[in-house]
C-alpha cells in the first residue's frame, strides 16, 4: 500500500469484467476534495483511507491525514468509506498493544462522527522501515492471532489486505489459515478488474477486492474492484 509515482490516466471501471463491480480507490496521503471528485466523476464510488500507521518510532497512531481525507471524500459525495490499519508491531518496536491501537482508532470515530463500512487489515512485511513481523513464522503466526483476537474484540466489521506473497513471508506458506471466515482484499497488480483469485492463500478460495494497480493520475490511489 506505499504509494509510489504514478504517471498513467485512472482507467475506466469494469474493463474486462461481464458484471458489475464496484470500483474503489485507496490511498495514504491527503487526498484534496477536487480530487476525490474527480476520481468520483470517472465512476470510482468507493473511497478506502488509511487510518492508522505503524509509526513504529512512537508505537503506532492514527494517520495524519486520515480525518482530513475523510472529510473531503465526503464533501465530494463519497458515502461507501472503508478505512485500512496498518498495525504497528516487531520486536525491536515499542509498538502499543493492538487493543490500544484499536481503541484509538475508535475514539477518532467518535469524535469526528465517522462513518466506516469495514476496517481492512494490511497484513504485509515493511523490512525497511520498521522491521515489522520479525517474530519468526510461529511468533508471527502467533501475533496474527493475538491480533484478529484484539479486533473481533471491537465488534468492528473488518476484512483481511494482503498478497499470497507477503502471506507465505510473513506465515511462512499460502497455506497457513488465519480466519478466512472474513472477507480477503487482496493486491495482485496486474491491471485486470476481476475479483478471480489466482493463487488461492489463507484458505480464501475467493476474494471481495482486488486492488489491480498502483498506478492513477492523482498518484495519490492505488486503484481495486469489489463486489457489488
Amino acid at each position: 500500500m506505499v504509494n509510489f509515482p504514478k504517471t498513467l490516466l485512472l482507467l475506466p471501471a469494469f474493463i474486462g469484467s461481464s458484471y458489475a463491480l464496484v470500483s474503489a480507490v485507496d490511498s495514504s496521503s491527503l487526498v484534496p476534495t477536487a480530487t476525490y471528485t474527480k476520481a468520483r466523476g470517472e465512476g470510482f464510488t468507493k473511497a478506502i483511507i488509511r487510518g492508522y500507521e505503524e509509526a513504529c518510532g512512537i508505537g503506532g497512531e492514527v494517520d495524519p491525514n486520515f480525518v482530513g481525507s475523510y472529510n473531503n471524500a465526503r464533501a465530494a459525495g463519497y458515502t461507501d468509506i472503508d478505512t485500512y490499519w496498518l498495525p504497528c508491531n516487531g520486536s525491536g518496536n515499542n509498538c502499543k498493544s493492538y487493543a490500544t491501537q484499536l481503541s484509538e482508532i475508535a475514539a477518532t470515530f467518535s469524535a469526528h462522527s465517522m462513518k466506516i463500512g469495514t476496517i481492512w487489515i494490511d497484513l504485509e512485511k515493511d523490512a525497511a522501515i520498521c522491521n515489522n513481523w520479525n517474530y519468526g513464522t510461529a511468533g508471527n503466526q502467533a501475533q496474527a492471532k493475538s491480533l484478529i483476537a484484539a479486533m473481533k474484540a471491537t465488534g468492528f466489521n473488518f476484512g483481511i489486505y494482503s498478497t499470497p506473497g507477503e502471506w507465505s513471508t510473513l506465515f511462512g506458506s499460502t497455506s497457513f489459515v488465519l480466519d478466512n471466515s472474513v472477507p480477503l482484499w487482496f493486491a495482485t497488480f496486474n491491471n485486470v478488474q476481476t475479483l478471480t483469485l489466482g493463487t488461492p492463500f489463507g484458505g480464501w478460495t475467493s476474494a471481495v477486492g482486488h486492488q489491480y494497480t498502483d498506478v492513477s493520475a492523482s498518484g495519490l490511489f492505488d486503484l481495486s474492484v469489489f463486489a457489488n
